[in-house]
């Protein structure tokens, strides 16, 4: 895994894109040529498609450290409160957006730090909108240091469609607040752990954007964890 720059693919289709792509254009390109029209408009139909999936839209993340954006497009299906997670201490609140196959794909650092771990684990792929999909399903966690010691973890979290997680960070690089971090193919669910401090600004229901919508506040700041080290960088 390798930290990425997306800053000049903004407004443009992902590379990740073209291995589905082109394979669709050939078909297309093939029908048509071959005087099987159907085949032929399937294939280009089918290319535009997944082309609008790997989108990678223009977005302006307001850069706070007082608050914690979206880490995804999509929908909130979850805000819950956990005493810990897979035996890290919390207690943490928990936000979980679910990304349709017709959203953004793209996953972005809901505040800046510095990643301090990067985990995979195996799973199932289920149903990602359900609420045990978070333990059950194969997933990566993206744990967040914060200048002053505060941690923030995403989760990217496979499902039925989703079948690839990308991960473009690693543990020791630097995130900026609204900076790509990752992506799942084809739909899935992100969820955010925060720490005690931390107030909601959204609704179950409520529709997000990555990197612009505002999940929260902190509201008081978390003492740096013992052992943690509170001067996390905060450029890319």
């Amino acid at each position: 895994m390798g930290e990425i720059n997306l800053n000049s693919a903004k407004g443009k289709i992902l590379k990740e894109a073209y291995p589905f792509v082109v394979p669709c254009v050939g078909v297309g390109v093939v029908g048509m040529a071959v005087g099987w029209p159907l085949v032929g408009w399937v294939g280009l139909f089918s290319a535009l498609g997944i082309s609008l999936f790997f989108r990678n839209p223009l977005r302006r993340p307001l850069r706070d450290p007082r608050i914690a954006l979206s880490p995804a497009d999509g929908r909130v299906v979850e805000i819950s409160e956990l005493e810990e997670l897979e035996g890290r201490p919390g207690p943490f609140t928990k936000v979980s957006v679910f990304m349709s196959v017709f959203n953004v794909h793209i996953n972005r650092a809901p505040v800046t730090g510095k990643v301090v771990e990067v985990s995979h684990r195996p799973g199932r792929f289920d149903a990602a909108y359900r609420q045990d999909a978070s333990q059950a399903n194969e997933r990566n966690l993206v744990r967040i240091r914060m200048d002053g010691g505060r941690e923030v973890i995403c989760v990217q979290v496979a499902g039925v469609l989703a079948r690839r997680i990308v991960c473009w960070t690693a543990e020791g690089k630097a995130l900026l607040q609204g900076a790509p971090f990752g992506l799942i193919r084809f739909g899935s669910r992100v969820d955010t752990y925060l720490p005690p401090g931390f107030e909601p600004d959204v609704r179950i229901g409520q529709r997000v954007w990555g990197g612009e919508t505002i999940l929260g506040y902190f509201t008081a700041l978390e003492p740096a964890r013992e052992g943690t080290d509170s001067s996390a960088v905060a450029s890319s």
